[in-house]
């Protein structure tokens, strides 16, 4: 496979910035596999696990919600606002933030907290699922 740039930025820092062979994406319409020539496109990605094949074999890493974007020349951005390898995700941290995200869901607050219990749930199951996969 032809390698193509890819940059990986969250706001607090670049977390890639290198070559890849393939990225496999989850986005809001379903999933996306991102080879070398691929036309421009953008679309909205949502918690999942992110594959991007670096010198023949994956790499995976959880990520929360964000955005991909082809661009005209071939290079892939993706932003999002977290980023993690499956290699470097403290698993209990995961499921601390896990039971208390299930915890302020079944507090019936207001739509505000639920939306972003909700939020911080699907990001903790993601992370779970990424590092018990690798």
């Amino acid at each position: 496979m032809t390698p193509y740039n890819i940059r990986i930025l969250t706001p607090e820092k670049i977390f890639y910035d290198g070559r890849t062979e393939q990225i496999v994406a989850k986005t809001s319409a379903g999933n996306v596999g991102i080879l070398a020539g691929h036309s421009p496109y953008v679309a909205n990605l949502v918690a999942s696990p992110l594959k991007i094949k670096i010198d023949g074999e994956y790499r995976v890493a959880a990520i929360s919600d964000g955005i991909i974007k082809v661009s005209q020349d071939g290079t892939v951005t993706v932003l999002s606002s977290a980023v993690e390898w499956a290699d470097e995700i403290d698993v209990e941290r995961a499921k601390r933030a896990k039971e208390y995200a299930e915890k302020k869901i079944k507090e019936n607050a207001s739509q505000r907290e639920f939306d972003l219990a909700e939020q911080k749930l699907k990001r903790a199951l993601n992370r779970l699922v990424v590092a018990e996969k690798s």
